[in-house]
């Protein structure tokens, strides 16, 4: 009867011996793979901060690129002022062949009011004050009124730039040259219509 207890016993004790080395193997084995879980965590804790790190690292260099890109933008486009120049030259031409253009508008115009005044007096002096004097006299009337807001605009877009402050010595120079050109063909225009009026009356 002790035979078999002891030898039951012994069987439990066996069986528990390698249960527990059973345990003692998976412990040590989950222990090995804690400890590379924990090198692999930290490894990508320092990964993640050197990335950080190039990160900053990149953007402050990006920063400053961008800064010396607008930089040397900024100077190529100042070292282009050629071109500049040049488009301002061409609208300056520009200018000046519009301002011919109207001064001969204006010559034109001027003649025939001059001739249009003329026919007036003739025609009052032969009609006396009728319906057709009237028509011409009201025509001229109606110059006033029709082209005030135009005279205006001209006189206006021409004034600012006369009196337009401080610039460069040159480009002032430039400007009030073509302002004085422009009145005086103005004034040598209406003059010449006026003499010629005078003449023929």
């Amino acid at each position: 009867m002790m035979t078999v207890e002891s030898a039951a016993i012994s069987k439990d004790i066996e069986r528990l011996e390698g249960e527990l080395a059973d345990l003692r193997a998976r412990v040590e084995e989950d222990n090995s793979s804690f400890s590379a879980l924990e090198d692999q965590i930290a490894a990508l804790k320092q990964r993640l901060t050197d990335t950080r790190d190039a990160v900053r690292t990149h953007e402050a260099q990006l920063t400053e690129k961008r800064a010396e890109l607008s930089k040397a933008q900024h100077l190529e486009r100042l070292d282009a002022f050629e071109g500049d120049l040049a488009r301002f030259r061409d609208a300056r031409a520009r200018v000046g062949k519009a301002a011919d253009a109207f001064l001969a508008a204006l010559e034109r115009y001027d003649g025939e009011a001059v001739k249009l005044r003329k026919l007036s007096g003739d025609m009052r002096d032969a009609f006396g004050d009728d319906e057709r004097v009237a028509q011409v006299d009201a025509a001229l009337k109606d110059e006033g009124d029709e082209l005030s807001d135009s005279w205006k605009a001209v006189v206006g877009a021409a004034e600012w730039r006369i009196q337009e402050p401080a610039k460069p010595e040159e480009a002032a120079k430039e400007e009030s040259d073509l302002v004085d050109d422009l009145k005086k063909r103005t004034e040598e225009s209406r003059a010449s219509r006026i003499l010629e009026y005078f003449s023929k009356s």
